[in-house]
């Protein structure tokens, strides 16, 4: 398994493509402008697939009718989001930027498993920072979108977040057995027992 990090968006959004060694790839949360995204994959002649979003606020979301379009992929995001992609108010893209609208062709939940080439990806549904965040488990790495971030965790702050429910789901990646690389929707990559020992909201 390939991961490759593009930091896109005037927020500074990590964008992930992960690729298998026949270079099928999905791409995980897409904000700005695509261009390096396309550079990369032309680059590397990889063939994109799916688009998955770990939550739907603006800066994960801005650059995904562009790339699904461009490839063809199939999106997929938390059946518990759907409120939040479709409503410019409740993904603060009203006051951010362009109103985004996003219809996800396949919803998922808790412990549904995507293929993706010779990659399973599987849903844990952490909710917290929304209501409908999700992280992707693959081979030993979370792709925690703005769960878990390097010695910090996302903001509760916007519609439907709440505090105590992104601390259960900090306790809940905290309880998974053994050490994971964590790829985070901000900022670098850190580890699962990293966390475990510094994370103080963990």
């Amino acid at each position: 398994m390939n991961v490759k990090t593009l930091e896109m968006g005037y927020i500074g959004t990590n964008c992930y493509v992960v690729s298998d060694d026949s270079g099928i790839c999905a791409v995980i949360d897409c904000d700005g402008n695509p261009q390096p995204l396309y550079e990369y994959i032309a680059q590397n002649q990889l063939k994109p697939t799916y688009i998955l979003l770990t939550h739907g606020h603006f800066d994960h979301i801005g650059a995904v009718e562009a790339v699904k379009e461009k490839y063809g992929c199939t999106v997929y995001a938390a059946q518990k989001e759907a409120a939040l992609l479709s409503d410019p108010f409740l993904n603060a893209s009203a006051m951010a930027s362009t109103p985004l609208r996003i219809a996800p062709d396949v919803f998922v939940k808790d412990g549904d498993v995507i293929t993706v080439g010779s990659i399973s990806f599987s849903v844990l549904e952490t909710p917290g920072h929304t209501q409908g965040s999700i992280c992707f488990l693959a081979d030993k790495n979370i792709f925690s979108g703005d769960t878990l971030f390097l010695g910090s965790c996302g903001r509760t702050d916007l519609p439907t977040g709440d505090y105590q429910t992104i601390l259960a789901s900090l306790q809940k990646l905290k309880n998974l057995a053994g050490d994971y690389v964590v790829y985070p929707g901000h900022g670098p990559a850190t580890t699962l027992e990293y966390e475990r020992k510094i994370n103080p909201f963990m």
